[in-house]
């Protein structure tokens, strides 16, 4: 098999491959995808494609003409990096079968609040989200589900796969996927612990019909433990949250600054990204402004200590670090399994080296899977941006309600001013009157108004008062005058008031 491309066209970096290099390798240097074309040789015989029914290829890879292969693909998603699972297998006589299963990723969410706010995102995948279980028990666990059978593991090796020879590769690869993903959803990580390690294990056991069998099962396992955030509440349960928090309360420049930061959001001035939310929400942001301006300041010279000697930390067991994770995504980047009759122990090891070795993912299925990992980005970008415009009209909605609450309460306290000062003076007017009265009735008088709008007061006893046309006034007892009279003498009666 003759090398052709053997040079990273990203960066010129040398590539390390050989005869057993699958297709699509990965740049150590810059983490590029490349795909690997061979001209066909004479050691190219063997390699047989696994196609599902439809006619979708998924893989191929040497296997004798006694297997009969298969191929089947589950579209169901399991995460955002993960849209669908394939697998390919190949059967001999029901006797020995052997499967490669393509990328799964798991994500065990220690900290509640990212738990909280990943469950906000819109078209977000949860299928993957489970409890972190150590990598042994994920193979062993996935050995005994396609044999069906009780097993044993009696030895240990390194599977010889393409991960299994460039570990700093799979770790590379594993790097880039998480920050882009990290990248799209606004979330820095920081990995604390990184695992990737290819391994096969023998195991022996029972049918579920008591025959005896033996079970290769490898996997080229990858592993993160990840702080979100990188910010105030990095790797912090509810109790280190709730103790910045006080922190914060107690220290008045900062409180001053989140007041600040809390009104520039309201008013539109600034916004709250996802990012932010992640670092400690509103909080986070006020600590991070004030930290800015402190790191504007001219810096004081370092006071010189003695040198010391560094720490020597033990390394962390992975899946069981001593400091605080965010979340641990964990999985296999390939599967790989053979289950075979005990007494067809040794062809089945050969057969399987032979098939795992030489194994290559299909190019067009890898590309089907990026482009279904970018399409399901942009509808979550899409959702996002969906929400943040109905979030801004219903503040929008809720400042124009506001401003007409506003409006009636100003209305409301007009009215009510007005009300209290007809009240007051009908008040005014109704003690007038009864003052008046009083002293009408110590007076023995009554009071009249005149022809010119003048009062005027006249005894009592008096039954009818007049005015003539000169403008005096005269009180009579008794019954009125006829009217004739009082036409020829040109008085007007006066009303009491």
């Amino acid at each position: 098999m003759e090398l052709q491309a053997f040079i990273c066209p990203q960066c010129g970096a040398q590539l390390e491959v050989d005869s057993v290099t699958t297709n699509l390798t990965v740049c150590p240097k810059c983490g590029s995808s490349i795909h690997i074309t061979y001209k066909s040789g004479e050691n190219d015989k063997g390699l047989k494609d696994f196609v599902t029914p439809d006619g979708l290829k998924v893989g191929s890879a040497r296997v004798a003409d006694k297997y009969v292969l298969n191929a089947s693909v589950n579209d169901r998603w399991q995460s955002e990096l993960v849209p669908f699972t394939a697998r390919a297998s190949a059967n001999c006589e029901d006797e020995i079968i052997m499967i490669s299963d393509s990328k799964e990723l798991f994500h065990d969410v220690k900290s509640l609040m990212i738990k909280g706010i990943i469950g906000l995102v819109p078209n977000h995948t949860s299928n993957g989200y489970v409890s972190f279980f150590e990598p042994e028990d994920y193979l062993r666990d996935y050995a005994e589900k396609i044999s069906s059978a009780k097993l044993t593991p009696v030895a240990k090796a390194q599977l010889p796969s393409y991960f299994g020879k460039n570990p700093e590769v799979a770790k590379t690869q594993l790097k880039n996927d998480i920050a882009a993903f990290d990248a799209f959803m606004e979330i820095p990580s920081s990995p604390i612990n990184t695992l990737c390690e290819s391994v096969l294990y023998k195991y022996e056991g029972k049918t579920a019909s008591g025959v005896d069998c033996v079970v290769y099962a490898g996997m080229d396992y990858e592993g993160e433990e990840l702080i979100y955030g990188g910010g105030l509440f990095k790797g912090l349960d509810t109790k280190g949250i709730k103790d910045n928090l006080t922190k914060v309360m107690e220290n008045s420049k900062n409180l001053s600054e989140l007041g600040s930061t809390v009104s520039d959001v309201l008013k539109g001035k600034d916004k709250l990204t996802f990012s932010d939310m992640m670092s400690g929400g509103l909080i986070g942001k006020a600590m991070r402004k004030s930290k800015e301006k402190e790191d504007k300041k001219p810096e004081e010279k370092p006071v010189e200590e003695p040198l010391q000697e560094p720490k020597k930390e033990a390394p962390a067991v992975f899946g069981h670090s001593v400091r605080r994770v965010d979340q641990i995504t964990f999985g296999a980047y390939r599967k790989y399994i053979c289950v075979a009759l005990k007494e067809r122990e040794a062809e089945a090891e050969r057969d399987f080296l032979d098939f795992v070795m030489t194994f290559e993912p299909s190019q067009a299925l890898g590309q089907r899977q990026k482009e279904m990992i970018d399409q399901k980005m942009f509808q979550i970008r899409q959702a996002v941006a969906q929400n943040q415009a109905i979030v801004m009209q219903k503040q929008q909605q809720l400042h124009a309600m506001q401003m007409q609450t506003s409006q009636m309460i100003s209305q409301n306290a007009r009215q009510t001013s007005a009300g209290i000062m007809d009240s007051w003076n009908k008040k005014m007017a109704s003690d007038s009157r009864i003052s008046q009265a009083r002293s009408e009735a110590n007076l023995g008088v009554n009071t009249y108004q005149n022809s010119y709008g003048q009062n005027v007061q006249v005894s009592v006893a008096a039954d009818h008062v007049y005015q003539n046309q000169y403008g005096d006034v005269y009180g009579v007892s008794g019954n009125a005058p006829d009217q004739s009279v009082l036409n020829d003498l040109n008085w007007t009666e006066l009303k009491k008031k």
